[in-house]
This record gives C-alpha cells, structure tokens and sequence, in this order.
C-alpha cells in the first residue's frame, strides 16, 4: 500500500553513509509488497550517483525504486533495440539525461550555435513519442555560468543559443503534456549555485558532472512527478488569517493597521505570499479559510482591504470562529467530501501547528516561516500542490463547489434522501470519451481515491490506447442539476474478452457522490456495451487502498458474485448481460 509522508524535509541526512543508513531502515520496515516504481535514465552522462537520494525520497513516499540506465551515449539504440533495458522493462517513468558536451562535439567552440542539437533533439523526441514509456522526462540545458565574450555583449554568443534551446524543449514538453514533463537542470543548477551543483573534477575524470545538492534537488523532483502521477497531490489549501494572510491582528489593529500592501515590507510579503495562493487556486486547488477570529472582520478584509488578493469569491468553504481548529477542520473535510490527508495548513502559530499534528496527522501542516521574505515560495517549495494536467474543470472547481454548499441548504429543506434527490432533477450525459474529454479522464484517474474500484493510474498514452482498441471503450458521465453543471465526474473503462465484459476501472468525482449517479451510470454502460458487442457476462474487480473503503461491496450491490477473493483484492463476475436492478427514478439520461 502506498502510504505517503506529509511533505519532504528541509534537510537529507548529513553524509552519504547517513542516508544510505536511513534509506535501508525505511526499506527493512516496510512491507514486503510495497508497490515498486521504475525511472529509466536515457543519458550521454553518468548519472547513478542519483540513486541513493532517489532512493531515500521515494522510500520517505512508501515506493521501493528501481533504477535503470541505458548505456553511455547509446540514444538511439537504447530506444529501440528489443534488448535494450529501457525497452525490455519498460520504466514508468523515462527521464533524459543530456548533457550538450556529449550531444555536440563542437559544444563550446566559436560560433557555435544550437541548429544542429535541435534536429538531433527532435529526431530524439519523435522516437520518444513513439515508444511505449508511459510519462517521459526531458531536461533542459544548463546555460553558461560564464560568458566566453567577457563584459562584451555580443551579437551572438553560447548562453543565447543553449536558452533557445531550452525553448524547444519547453514547446516540446508543452505540446505533448502530460506525457512529456520537463526536469529543468537550468534552473535546478543556477538556483543551487555553481559551486554547489557542478562537479568538473569529475566530469573529466567518468563524465559524472553533477555533486550532492544537485542530485538531491533533481531527485527531489522526480519524486514531486511520481507523487502527481499516484494521485497525492493536495487538493485544499486551508489558511489562518492573523499574520498568515496579512501582518498583525485584524481583531486589535483594524483594517487599516494590518500590514498587507504591494510595495512596502513586510506588507508585500504577505501581498505576494497571496498571489501564490490565487495561482494555485486558478489550478484548481480548493482554497478555504480556519482561523480564530471575529467572521466579520475577516471578510471585511476580504471584502474592502485594497491590497487583499484573495476575496470571498476564492473561497471553498471557511471556519471564522474561536473553537477548536482541529475540529473545524474535520467539519472542513466533510463539508467539501475530502479526506483530510488532501489537505494542506498553513498557521503562523507553532501550538496551533502543533495540535494539528497530534490530532489529524493526515494533514500536512506548513508554518509562516520567521525570515518573513522567505514566505511567498513557501507553497511552491515541495511541490505539494503539483499536477501533469489542468483542466476546464480545475479553473471551474471553486465555483462547482460553491454551487455544491447550495444543494447542501437545500437538502436541509427536505425530509428525506428521496424527496431531496428528486428535487435535484438531476441529468447525466453518458458517452464514449471525446478527443476534448480525454485530458479530464486522465486527470481523474490520476487524482480519484475514494470512489475508485480498482485506483489505477493512467497517463495520456495509456488513456489513448484504451480508446483506439476495438476491445476497449472509455465512457465519462457528466451531470447537472437545477442549481447548475456538476462538470465530467465519472469514468468507466471496459475491455472485451470473447463473450466476456471486463471493467477495468470504475471512478467518480467525491462532489458527485450521494446522488446515485453512480447506479445510473454503470447501468447505462452496461446497456450500450451489451448492445455493441453481444457480450453475456461480465467481471470486475475491487483493489482496495487506504481511501477506497467505501465502495468495497459495490459489485455486490448490483449482483456480482465472488469469486475470488485475497487481501486487499476481491475478483466478482454476473452470469448475465445485464444485473436485475433498476436505475434510479429520479434521474434523467439524455439520449441521442
């Protein structure tokens, strides 16, 4: 099972023996079934340096690595020969390792310039795109730390061509997301510093060019991309107010006193910490507010303050009040249908902080950091919050939940389940996955938990395959209600075997839950299947996680009978086309 820990450290162990230690304690006390994960280093450099740090970072994450590299300098080959270990164990995660020394022998010399590397990179990456790695990894190049023209500004010189080429493969990696991400070495090696990253002795002596920092920093990373691609990425930023969101305290200081602007500090320090929050928001994080405070002042800084980012409008859901946070918390959690280890909470007071950690270990918690001018980095340091994909439905998500906290008055208003659902008058569109929608399903694969039958996780390419076989369909459900759109919130995938149905993976957005939509959905699957190909049975499985508790029995609700069952895995099959259960009543399914 994977059980991820709440964020990284601010330190790795001190040495290297010291983390190889630590490394093999966490490896001994974890189970013998631990899920393991594969990075395939295609690369001109040596690069296994890399390993007990990834190592250390993905076992902190419950994942046991496995490294493998292709040979030095053997791009191609490595791609395509049937022997190749890159081809032959087919990594869930390709990453490059190009270092422009090696990729162009007149690197360096006077007017060189980068037309030759391109087409060498775009011959690279077509083969990329063509294998049958599931996520790849492209780095960019490290841009000069030194001009080779002095203080002279020339027309042409190495630094301006490496960064156009680093602009190719940003496009590249643009235009082909989410299979294709990007490990950007530049950044990584200018932000740690030349001394601390590059290792020249070593680079002539084995072509090793890379010291500890650097190695821990891209492991880092690799580590943030596998964290998205699970589905651990955070979903809900929750916020103290008093010194979190502004400088001092509303309640003593007044609007007026509090120290939030866009010029002076530490008010800018705070203003830019929020411009950090609105683009998480505009990703599709859930923004919401727990802090001990009057309501009413909170909002009207919200509300009224003019260098207030953050308004009303961003918010999710908040807890304005002076009980418990640890308890409002958890009524945060259930009000927006989210398990609390999605949650993120950020506080500038360590006993706040510290209770949380004591009572709902779940949730990752962040403190206002001293050195205030550190703060507005702080949601970008550990990649908590980072995702492949974006969605239409990430830049509506605010609002979609807003609308949910509306039904959820109007459900007070009725007597029972049944009357309320009924006054919903709740539509679904059910229909094989379009080219438009396909990004949305991979999202969801890679992000649902809870109702989630079998949790796999799926990218682009995978997604892709399943839609271009003739014994596989995709189909998405997308809902709506009198108070609006619910957005795409359900995936089915089946594949056929002879005269046999199976389901792959079965899921469903946690806002579209109690509804029954989910009954309505997999009827109306089941249906269109049995039409199209005369099948006669069907099976399904149940793999069970931490989070997915909840639908264990759904197979059997609709009369599937086990028959196999092992820890955390139950097989089911219907010896019919279709299950003898109705679909709800109260729910209309437009078809064509």
């Amino acid at each position: 099972m994977f059980t991820a820990v709440s964020s990284f450290p601010a330190d790795i162990p001190p040495t290297l023996s010291d983390l190889i230690s630590t490394s093999d304690t966490m490896d001994a006390a974890m189970s013998s079934t631990a899920p393991a994960y594969r990075f395939g280093f295609l690369r001109n450099v040596t690069l296994e340096g890399i390993e007990p740090y990834l190592r250390y970072h993905m076992l902190r994450m419950g994942l046991r690595p496995e490294l493998i590299f292709g040979g030095y300098g053997s791009i191609r080959q490595d791609l395509i020969l049937p022997d190749s270990p890159l081809v032959k164990y087919c990594p869930d995660l390709l990453v490059t390792a190009f270092m422009l020394e090696e990729l162009d022998p007149h690197y360096g010399l006077p007017g060189w310039n980068a037309s030759h590397c391109r087409e060498e990179l775009s011959t690279i990456f077509d083969a990329l795109a063509a294998s049958d790695a599931p996520t790849i990894s492209l780095n960019t190049f490290i841009v000069p730390f030194r001009s080779e023209t002095g203080t002279l500004i020339a027309a042409q010189d190495i630094a301006s061509e490496v960064i156009r080429l680093n602009d190719f493969v940003r496009t590249f990696v643009r235009e082909h997301s989410p299979r294709f991400c990007i490990m950007d070495w530049d950044r990584l090696a200018h932000r740690i510093g030349e001394a601390e990253a590059m290792d020249y002795r070593y680079w002539y002596i084995s072509k090793a060019p890379f010291k500890r920092s650097f190695l821990d920093a891209l492991a880092r990373e690799l580590t943030k991309v596998v964290l998205a691609l699970k589905g651990h990425t955070k979903k809900c930023l929750v916020l103290d107010c008093d010194n979190t969101l502004w400088g001092g305290v509303v309640g003593e200081d007044g609007i007026e006193g509090i120290h939030l602007d866009g010029h002076d500090y530490p008010g800018r320090a705070y203003y830019d910490f929020q411009k950090t929050v609105l683009q998480l928001a505009e990703r599709g994080v859930l923004i919401t507010l727990c802090s001990k405070n009057n309501e009413q002042d909170v909002l009207d800084v919200l509300d009224k303050h003019p260098w207030s980012l953050l308004k009303r409008n961003h918010l999710s859901g908040f807890r304005i009040n002076w009980d418990d946070k640890a308890a409002n918390l958890v009524e945060l959690a259930k009000e927006l249908n989210l398990g609390l280890d999605a949650f993120v909470f950020v506080d500038d007071n360590r006993r706040e902080l510290e209770l949380i950690r004591q009572v709902l270990p779940q949730v990752t918690t962040l403190q206002v950091p001293d050195r205030l001018y550190e703060y507005p980095a702080l949601l970008q340091r550990d990649g908590l919050f980072d995702t492949l994909i974006t969605s239409q439905e990430d830049k509506l998500r605010t609002s979609l939940y807003q609308t949910e906290a509306q039904r959820k008055a109007e459900r007070n208003q009725h007597p029972d389940l049944e009357n309320y659902l009924l006054s919903l008058q709740l539509v679904v569109n059910i229909q094989v996955a379009t080219d438009r929608e396909a990004m949305r399903v991979v999202q969801l694969t890679q992000k649902t938990n809870q109702f989630n039958l079998t949790t796999r996780r799926y990218s682009d390419h995978d997604i892709a395959r399943f839609r271009s076989s003739k014994d596989a369909c995709v189909y998405t459900l997308s809902a709506s209600d009198r108070f609006g759109s619910l957005g795409l919130v359900g995936v089915f995938i089946v594949q056929r075997r002879q005269e046999t149905a199976v389901v792959d993976s079965l899921l469903m957005s946690c806002r579209a839950l109690g509804r029954r939509l989910e009954i309505a959905f997999v009827l109306e699957c089941m249906r269109r299947v049995v039409a199209d190909w005369g099948i006669l049975a069907w099976e399904a499985e149940y793999l069970s996680t931490a989070k997915n508790s909840q639908v264990a029995d759904f197979w059997s609700t609709l009369g599937f009978a086990l028959l196999e069952q092992a820890e955390g895995y139950r097989r089911y099959r219907l010896k019919a086309a279709m299950p003898e259960i109705d679909p709800p009543s109260f729910i209309h399914i437009e078809r064509e």
